[in-house]
């Protein structure tokens, strides 16, 4: 037999991680307020539950449920609840070199099931928390073999996903601005307002409106004008989230969950849940970030 000759791939390293700073998951009181600070590495925040305000260099704007943002190197970056409302967020501070992670610059980015479980993947090596420290080096108390390793390869791929990506939302989109009375911002504030506060209810765009005291068009447009989102789907959204919570609690079944929010079909939630979150409530319940500290 012929001797071959034999020629491997090259893999090209596009994104790299060379130190990670912080990776913890944090359940924020209600009246939660970080001042702001600014460093010369990246930092993205991802919110789990509820949802923040998130101040980056001037401008302000909230940040929901199952988004995350990057902060870039140099950026001045504060956060704080969101209408004296509790929130579960995670925050990762790392530092890289690579030139696409230009990319993430002032973005908001939605997670799917696959980055999620990046996510999920490097906060199960650190135990659920590694805060920042101001003595090097940083290590990593009793962790298993090849802990650091895990945790690079794992965000580094959920950056990559994210980059691949073509659905992001730039914070100026999402920036809060001091309106005039009756406007479409004001408007709009109100209605999350609204739903936030009834998200257990079944809900109707029709007594949305009678509550706003204002037309079902008026509603919608006003919604639509100042988030890019409809109001039911936004909705929708809010109960997800609070199913999530309710899971993560464990105290009620899925049935159970379904009812409290206003579903009288366990099962046409169980598909609402799953097609939103990509993952089943069952699924969702053994998950990492269900079970975090």
């Amino acid at each position: 037999m012929a001797n071959m000759e034999y020629y491997g791939h090259a893999l090209e390293n596009v994104l790299s991680i060379t130190h990670l700073i912080s990776l913890f998951y944090f359940r924020s009181p209600s009246n939660f307020n970080f001042a702001g600070e600014t460093h010369d590495f990246w930092e993205f925040i991802y919110i789990d539950k509820g949802q923040m305000l998130i101040t980056a260099g001037s401008q302000q704007y909230q940040l929901r449920a199952g988004e995350l943002a990057f902060h870039c190197p140099g950026e001045f970056h504060a956060v704080q609840a969101c209408s004296r409302e509790k929130a579960n967020f995670m925050v990762c501070a790392f530092a890289s070199e690579s030139a696409c992670m230009t990319f993430f610059t002032h973005k908001i980015l939605l997670l799917d099931a696959a980055a999620r479980a990046c996510l999920q993947a490097a906060l199960r090596e650190v135990d659920g928390s590694l805060l920042p420290s101001e003595t090097p080096p940083l290590a990593f108390p009793g962790a298993a073999f090849g802990a650091g390793q895990l945790i690079r390869t794992s965000l580094e791929q959920m950056l990559i996903r994210l980059y691949r990506q073509s659905h992001a939302v730039k914070i100026q989109q999402r920036a809060l601005s001091t309106a005039p009375p009756g406007s479409s911002r004001v408007l709009a504030e109100r209605i999350q307002s609204f739903i936030e506060d009834h998200v257990q209810d079944r809900l109707t765009l029709a007594e949305i409106a009678a509550a706003m005291g204002c037309s079902v068009a008026q509603v919608k447009k006003a919604y639509k004008t100042a988030t890019g989102a409809s109001v039911i789907d936004q909705l929708i959204e809010l109960k997800i989230s609070e199913a999530r919570r309710m899971v993560a609690e464990g105290e009620l079944n899925f049935t159970q969950i379904a009812s409290r929010l206003g579903y009288d079909n366990p099962h046409y939630f169980s598909r609402l849940f799953r097609r939103r979150q990509e993952m089943t409530m069952t699924e969702y319940a053994r998950s990492v970030l269900a079970d975090a500290p």
